[in-house]
C-alpha cells in the first residue's frame, strides 16, 4: 500500500500485513514526523489500491535514511495507543517501570545506549519518556537525550511526558524539573511508588495543557 503524507507529500509504502485488520492504525512521518491515520474499517480486505493517508497513516523513500522496522518498534499502533520510552541502567527498575505503563496501557520500549534511544527518537514521537540522567555512562549535567528533548520544537516537546530519574533531585521538585526542561523528576530511592508519582504527573501534565490543547484544536493548529 502506498501511502502519501499530506503535511511534506512523502511516499511511505506499507507493506498491509503489517496493518491490523479492520482497524484504525496510526503512525509518524519519518520525514516531518506528522501524525498519519490509516483506515481499514472500511476498505476491501483483498484490495491492493494504492491509498492517501489523511494528515495525521509508512516505508520512508529517502536517500541513505532507509526503514528498518527492528528499529522502530511501535510503526503501527492502533488509534490512540500510548508509547512510551524508557533510558534507565539498573534491570530492577526497568522491570518496576514496565509494570506500572504496562497497567496503565503503554506500548514500552527501552533503549540500549544514548545512540539506540536517539535513534528511535528519530522514528518515533512518545507520549512519554523516563530517563535516567546518568543513563548509558552519562554525564548528568550533559546527558545527550535530554539536550536532545530540550532542542525539540515546542509543538512537539509539548506532546511528551518527560519523566527524570535521578539522585540529585527530590521527587516531584518543580524547580528541578523547569531547570532540567522535564516534566517531573523522580528520585530512584522512590521508585516503589512511581506508580502513584506517574499518575499524579500526569493528571498535573494533562491540566496544565488542557486549555492550550482546547484553544489549538478550535483554531486547528493541532
Amino acid at each position: 500500500m502506498e501511502i502519501i503524507c499530506n503535511n511534506c507529500n512523502s511516499k511511505l509504502s506499507i507493506a498491509e500485513d503489517k496493518l491490523p485488520k479492520g482497524k484504525a492504525a496510526s503512525i509518524r512521518c519519518p520525514k516531518c514526523k506528522t501524525k498519519i491515520t490509516v483506515d481499514l474499517r472500511n476498505r476491501p480486505e483483498n484490495s491492493t489500491a494504492a491509498g492517501t493517508a489523511k494528515p495525521n497513516s509508512f516505508n520512508f523513500d529517502e536517500g541513505d535514511d532507509d526503514y528498518d522496522a527492528s528499529e522502530k518498534p511501535f510503526d503501527f499502533l492502533e488509534e490512540e495507543g500510548n508509547t512510551a520510552l524508557i533510558c534507565e541502567n539498573d534491570p530492577e527498575i526497568i522491570k518496576q517501570i514496565n509494570i506500572v505503563l504496562g497497567i496503565m496501557d503503554y506500548s514500552v520500549t527501552t533503549a540500549e545506549s544514548v545512540r539506540d534511544a536517539l535513534k528511535k527518537m528519530k522514528y518515533h514521537s512518545y507520549n512519554m519518556m523516563l530517563i535516567n540522567e546518568t543513563f548509558d555512562g552519562s554525564d548528568p549535567d550533559a546527558n545527550g537525550i535530554l539536550v536532545y528533548v530540550e532542542r525539540l520544537s515546542m509543538d512537539v516537546r509539548r506532546n511528551i511526558f518527560v519523566g527524570l530519574l535521578t539522585q540529585r533531585y527530590a521527587t516531584m521538585d518543580n524547580m528541578s524539573a523547569f531547570l532540567k526542561s522535564v516534566n517531573i523528576v523522580i528520585n530512584s530511592k522512590d521508585i516503589g511508588s512511581i506508580d502513584r508519582i506517574i499518575s499524579r504527573g500526569i493528571n498535573e501534565y494533562e491540566l496544565f495543557y488542557a486549555a492550550y490543547k482546547d484553544s489549538a484544536k478550535k483554531v486547528g493548529i493541532v
